[in-house]
Formats: C-alpha cells, sequence, structure tokens
C-alpha cells in the first residue's frame, strides 16, 4: 500500500526525535543506561481492557566481532555483529474503573492459551537516503560470546517467547524479568544513522485508516463515520495520538481549523466492527535511534550514540493478522 511505504520510510528516515515519552525516560542501574516505562494512555486503557505493556531497560548499541562458521564453507570466519541487550519487565499499568459505565468497549472472546512476550526487533541503517533493514537472528556462537563478555545469561528472541508474567508493581525491583539480547549481522559499515524497532513489548494495538486529508475527516465527522472516541494522528513523530473529540471544529463547524491541519497526512482509528479490507493493524512499539560519526575503518562501539531516549510509538504491523472475535458491547 502506498501510504504503508510512505510511513515506513519516514520512520527509516528521522534522525532525531522528541516526543512526552522521551522525557521518562531516565538512568537505571546494573549496567543497563536507560529504562522505558509502561507508559499508557487513559485511551489505550479506555479501549483495551487486556493491555500490557513491558517496562523494557537497555544497555547501549555495541558491537563484537566473533568467529564464526561460513554456512557455505564450514570454515571460521571473523564476524562482525551489532546487539543490544535489554531487560523486560511487566509493569502494572494504573487503570480507574468507569463509573458511568458508558463508554462502549469491545467485547472479545478469550484467547486459547496465554498470551505470549514474543520479542521482535529490527535496525535499520540509514546512510544517504539508503535504508537497510537486519532482522534480530539466532547466532549461538555470538549469543556465547555477547553472554561472557555481558556476565549474563541472555535469551535470544526465540528463547524468549514465553507466556507474559504477572504484572508487578512499579518499583519493585524483586521480580527480574526477562534479559533478552538482539543479534544484527553485518550490518552496513558506511551507515551513520541506526533505529532499533523493538515489538511484542506491549500487546497494544491500534486498528487504523488513512491517510486522508483534514477536509475527509471533517466529512466522516458530518457522516458519523468518524465519531468523538476515535482518535486521530497528524503523521508527524512530535506527536502523539490524540481523541477526536479534542479537534472540536470536526464536530462544530463553527470552530476555525487548526493552523496547517490541510497541510498534513492524517490517520484515524477504528472499532473492530468498522474494520474493512482498508484497515490495517498498527502494534505499540519501542524505537530507539542511534547515531555512528566516522566511516567504515577502525569502527568502535563508542563511537555509537542515541540520539534521543527511546520512544513508545505505534507502526503498521507488516504479518497478517487475525483479529480476535467480538461480541456486541454489553
Amino acid at each position: 500500500m502506498r501510504w504503508n511505504h510512505w510511513l515506513l520510510a519516514v520512520l527509516a528516515s528521522l534522525t532525531s526525535t522528541t516526543m512526552l515519552t522521551a522525557q521518562d525516560a531516565k538512568p537505571s542501574r546494573g549496567g543497563f543506561d536507560i529504562t522505558l516505562p509502561a507508559r499508557s494512555t487513559g485511551e489505550e486503557l479506555n479501549n483495551q481492557a487486556n493491555l500490557w505493556i513491558f517496562e523494557v531497560q537497555f544497555k547501549s548499541l555495541r558491537m563484537i566481532v566473533v568467529p564464526t562458521a561460513n554456512p557455505k564453507t564450514g570454515k571460521k570466519e571473523l564476524t562482525p555483529y551489532h546487539y543490544l541487550v535489554y531487560r523486560a519487565v511487566n509493569r502494572e499499568l494504573p487503570r480507574r474503573k468507569d463509573q458511568t459505565d458508558s463508554r462502549p468497549i469491545n467485547k472479545f472472546d478469550n484467547p486459547p492459551g496465554p498470551e505470549l512476550f514474543a520479542p521482535a526487533l529490527t535496525l535499520v541503517t540509514n546512510d544517504n537516503g539508503r535504508n537497510k533493514v537486519y532482522k534480530d537472528i539466532v547466532a549461538p556462537e555470538a549469543q556465547a560470546a555477547i553472554e561472557k563478555r555481558e556476565k549474563l545469561s541472555l535469551l535470544n528472541s526465540v528463547q524468549a517467547s514465553k507466556p507474559v508474567p504477572e504484572a508487578v508493581a512499579d518499583g519493585d525491583n524483586n521480580s527480574k524479568g526477562y534479559d533478552g539480547v538482539a543479534i544484527f549481522r553485518n550490518v552496513d559499515p558506511d551507515a551513520d544513522y541506526f533505529t532499533v524497532y523493538m515489538s511484542g513489548f506491549s500487546n497494544g494495538y491500534k486498528l487504523v485508516k488513512g491517510p486522508v486529508r483534514y477536509d475527509e475527516l471533517e466529512v466522516l465527522a458530518r457522516t458519523g463515520k468518524l465519531r468523538i472516541n476515535h482518535e486521530l494522528w497528524n503523521g508527524k513523530f512530535d506527536s502523539e495520538w490524540r481523541a477526536a473529540a479534542d479537534f472540536e471544529n470536526l464536530f462544530d463547524s463553527n470552530r476555525p481549523v487548526k493552523p496547517g491541519a490541510d497541510q498534513l497526512q492524517w490517520f484515524y482509528t477504528a472499532s473492530a466492527e468498522d474494520a474493512d479490507p482498508s484497515t490495517t493493524v498498527w502494534r505499540k512499539t519501542i524505537m530507539q535511534k542511534y547515531w555512528r560519526p566516522g566511516d567504515r575503518f577502525d569502527q568502535f562501539e563508542t563511537e555509537i550514540r542515541a540520539t534521543a531516549s527511546p520512544i513508545w510509538i505505534y507502526r503498521p504491523d507488516d504479518s497478517a493478522i487475525e483479529l480476535p472475535k467480538s461480541r456486541p458491547a454489553q
């Protein structure tokens, strides 16, 4: 889909991002540099009763060279790897009961088994407008070398696929959580900018339609296809999804349109009942950006610097998703 390619290109090409979530990140103990809290909005909690979000601690993006067997020749070759070590803890989310019992919530059948923590990490490089995508891999030789270096027992993304544990209170440090590692092989040595996307650390999702122009949103609001409990996003990664009710001019033609609104591409959420072939699933995802000055020669991991704190975003899910069967709201 053309808009999906546009969005992924924007995601890959951004070199710095600041959002409200960035200011929440803070230094952590135990060798982990940054902690990204399990942050949720009221809209997320209201729209998804079973929402869970992991708190994630990071070490810096690092490099290691490991003698690795060539799959074709069987001979050992010095192979460069980038890797990211993280610790994930399922945190309790602040929930308040809706005393009015007036907000519609989709009722879903219970899943056939426990939900899984299934991390999936992707590294995207950007150098002079050229984007390359590297999937997290299982590399036993590299993993053993990384564990020895980090003095930690680490789970790769396959080993880490486990039932989501019970949530623990914020500040409870007795629960260790999952110590994991994402490994990326033969990353472009000419790349200056890196973005790591981490999915599977929350089951948060949105059903999304768009992009559309602002005047199209006005038509949707007038015809009842866009409602006040839907959410909108303007395609700019320094902004968050907001309730359509915040855009009063959509539901009151006497109010002025906010300046510049007609220059942006807009996305809006849909309910399960409103979903159609044009609807896509966007997953709650962590985005962390890095910059490495220098060239391909004499690369050192100390050159890799985070350009901003990690943030939570929503990102299109490329895989085919079958939504759970819904029952009418009660």
